[in-house]
Parts: structure tokens; C-alpha cells; sequence
């Protein structure tokens, strides 16, 4: 019997997925955890043979925990979210994700892809497949060996946080009275931030971490290339 390990940050996804899954007579859900930290110290205990990881964790990126799981143990990873963005898939998959799976997937796929990840075989998620090979020869705006630089010097929990909050458009002051620090402590996280990741603006950085799972892509990537738009029109140097 399979044993695996499921790591969702969201109690009701957590319990479903669980409730359906402890009806296989091949799979054995040995744990489950709600954030990255307890979820990787669950692993290293219990030894699975596969996670479930969901890319948005609360205190981490679910990309930086799959590397994580990679590198320091023997599991296997399927991915178990709900982001559909072909940047996404393809940056799970560099950082060593076996399986990637919509949590809106039958029961019967999320076991088969289980199962496949074990076999060391990989299976995406049918609904995503078109759109991942249509953008093959789409630019993208994040550069592809990006990760691969930044996998060993991830950003810190206070630097997610403030990171999360610009997000949701607080400026600088407003994240000082949430975090309880001053101005120029929030002001030092963000720069620190920019200078670890090679970005310019928040703007650019609030793309970056959606990219790297730190953030909800579907959420405000979209809001961010709008504001990036309106500054370089700003700055007179919109395309031309």
C-alpha cells in the first residue's frame, strides 16, 4: 500500500481529499499538514511514498517545498492546486514536481496520478495539457532558469508577508501599523527582496513571487501588469 502525505493549507480541501481518498484500498494517507514547515518535518518522520502539495502555503512557497522534498528525501511530489497558468506548471516541474493535478480532478485522476508518481511516471492534468503546449512558443516574462538561481536563498517569512500585503495594495505606512514595525524595517524587507530577486518595483516583485507560489497568481497577476503599464506610460515609454 502507497503511503502518502498531504500538505493544504485550506481545512475543508484538506478534509475532502482525505475523506475520498482513505477509500482506496491502494493508498494510505499516513499525515497531512497545513503549512510547508510542519509539513516537511511530517515527511522526514513518516518517510512517504508520495506528498500532495499545494502551491500557496502560509508560510512558504509550495515550489520551494517541493525542492525541499526533492533533494532531501526519497517521496515523490503531485502538485495539488487550483493555479492554472502554464508559467506555473512549468516552474513546478523545475523544481522536481513528479505530478501536476487541479484539486477540481476526479478522485480516480488525483489516485492515478498518486500512483504514476510512484512509478516514477509523470502525469498532467488533462484539462491543463493544451494550454501548456500552446504556450511553448509564447514569450514568457519570467526567464527560465530565474528558479534555478534563487532555489538556496529563499525569501524570509517577514519578507513574504510584506510581500502578501503589497499584494493587496497597502503601501508602505499601512504594512508598518499591520506588521508593527516601522516604516524603514518594512521599507529594508521590501528592498532586500527586490535586490534577491532582480526586480525593479513591487510591481515586479508581486509578479515574481505569484510566479514562485508565494502569492495567488490568478489573483493579482494581472492586476500587476496593469500597473505596470500605467508606469511606463507615465514614464513616457510605453510601446511604441
Amino acid at each position: 500500500m502507497l503511503k502518502i502525505v498531504i500538505v493544504e493549507p485550506e481545512t475543508f480541501t484538506l478534509l475532502g481529499i482525505k475523506g475520498a481518498i482513505s477509500q482506496s484500498p491502494d493508498i494510505e494517507v499516513t499525515g497531512d499538514a497545513t503549512s510547508g514547515k510542519l509539513g516537511f518535518q511530517l515527511i522526514e518522520q513518516v518517510n512517504p511514498d508520495v506528498v500532495l502539495v499545494d502551491l500557496l502555503l502560509p508560510d512558504m512557497s509550495g515550489l520551494e517545498l517541493t525542492r525541499s522534498i526533492k533533494t532531501k528525501t526519497k517521496s515523490k511530489v503531485v502538485i495539488f492546486t487550483n493555479q492554472t497558468h502554464s508559467d506555473f506548471i512549468k516552474s513546478a516541474f523545475r523544481h522536481g514536481a513528479d505530478s501536476y493535478m487541479l484539486k477540481s480532478a476526479d478522485i480516480e485522476l488525483i489516485e492515478l496520478a498518486i500512483k504514476r508518481a510512484y512509478f516514477n511516471e509523470c502525469l498532467l492534468d488533462p484539462k491543463l495539457a493544451k494550454k501548456l503546449l500552446e504556450s511553448l512558443d509564447k514569450n514568457r516574462y519570467i526567464d527560465p532558469s530565474f528558479a534555478d538561481r534563487n532555489l538556496f536563498e529563499p525569501p524570509t517569512e517577514r519578507q513574504i508577508q510584506v510581500l502578501r500585503l503589497l499584494a493587496q495594495g497597502l503601501i508602505f505606512e499601512q504594512i508598518a501599523k499591520e506588521m508593527f514595525l516601522s516604516v524603514s524595517t518594512v521599507k529594508n524587507y521590501a528592498s532586500d527582496l527586490y535586490s534577491k530577486w532582480h526586480v525593479k518595483n513591487r510591481y515586479e516583485a508581486i509578479k515574481r513571487g505569484a510566479m514562485l507560489g508565494y502569492i495567488d497568481y490568478n489573483s493579482v497577476v494581472n492586476e500587476a501588469f496593469q500597473f505596470e503599464e500605467i508606469e511606463k506610460i507615465k514614464s513616457g515609454i510605453a510601446g511604441i
